[in-house]
């Protein structure tokens, strides 16, 4: 005769094996969501991504902070910046541990930020860099923001001491030029920047000074960017190189597809293959296509974001106003 308490072993048994097994499921399904929307990220399907870790989030019963820093950045390219600014806040509610809530503060700083919310943009920062000691991207944002706020000398001496991790690299040479002049921050110059173009040349932000410059962020695989290139290309050609430069950034494409795209459809002015994304990080590009106007001097004019009918106009005649200037 079996007693009670063994009738409760021989249960918990098979119920506990199936447990584990459920456990194991769900941590499949969660790697699997992630993964995929890491994938898609790549494939520049945003919805996509976003309901992938948005299901991931859910396996883990909404206390995924990754899969919350993964939303915010996807809301704040889509310019949703209510909707990032509350996963980010999830995000550093969610953290278990330092690193994700650095991670999670350097975003959400970096929303509010991109808002103007420069004091709260400076706690998130300190928490993020106090979180994370060795994260110099919270350093730099933090350092940044200082400047922005007027407070140069603390914003200084933070640029000085990240300043040897970026040695001999174009945002070392921007950290150089806050340091020498901090209200280039509250100028909105363009980040330094240095890149080869596909005639083997090096280009770089001061060998183009003294011209206005158009920026011009894009891919074969961004339907809105094809529809422009026919309008683009027409401006490049209108446009005296002397004093005005066009420069294509490739962004999202294998080296092979960019070079075949640009040869077949006779793009011959300046062309960058941004393969890092270095470029696409330094100026912070959060959609395509997104064109930055430069003055003479490097300062950012104009952000001019997606194209829609007449745009071909409406950066002509920015130009012709930055000639001016």
């Amino acid at each position: 005769m079996l007693t009670r308490s063994r009738l409760l072993t021989l249960c918990l048994i098979p119920c506990g094996v199936a447990f584990m097994s459920a456990l194991q499921e769900a941590g499949s399904h969660f790697a699997d969501e992630m993964e995929a929307g890491k994938q898609a990220v790549e494939r520049h399907e945003y919805p996509a991504a976003i309901e992938h870790f948005t299901g991931a989030n859910n396996l883990h019963h909404g206390k995924c902070s990754e899969c919350y820093v993964w939303l915010t950045r996807l809301y704040l390219a889509a310019e949703k910046y209510p909707e990032a600014l509350a996963n980010a806040q999830q995000g550093v509610a969610t953290a278990v541990n330092d690193l994700e809530r650095a991670r999670a503060e350097l975003y959400r700083g970096t929303v509010l930020a991109r808002q103007g919310d420069y004091g709260s943009a400076e706690t998130a920062l300190r928490a993020a860099a106090s979180a994370n000691p060795a994260c110099v991207e919270c350093k730099f944002n933090l350092a940044y923001v200082l400047l922005k706020e007027s407070k140069d000398a603390e914003g200084v001496a933070i640029f000085k001491s990240i300043a040897p991790q970026f040695a001999g690299t174009a945002r070392g040479q921007e950290i150089q030029r806050f340091v020498a002049n901090p209200s280039r921050a509250r100028k909105n110059y363009a980040p330094e920047f240095s890149a080869k173009l596909s005639s083997g040349a090096e280009i770089s932000l001061d060998a183009l000074k003294g011209k206005v410059v158009l920026l011009d962020f894009w891919g074969t695989w961004c339907a809105p960017c094809r529809t422009s290139l026919p309008k683009i290309k027409e401006l490049a050609a209108t446009l005296d190189p002397s004093k005005v430069a066009i420069i294509s950034v490739n962004e999202g494409d294998s080296r092979q597809e960019w070079e075949q795209y640009v040869k077949t459809n006779g793009m011959d002015w300046p062309q960058v293959y941004d393969g890092d994304r270095s470029l696409y990080r330094a100026f912070n590009v959060d959609g395509f296509p997104r064109y930055y106007l430069l003055s003479k001097d490097g300062i950012i004019l104009v952000e001019f974001k997606g194209w829609a009918q007449q745009g071909e106009a409406t950066i002509s005649n920015a130009i012709a106003q930055a000639l001016k200037q």
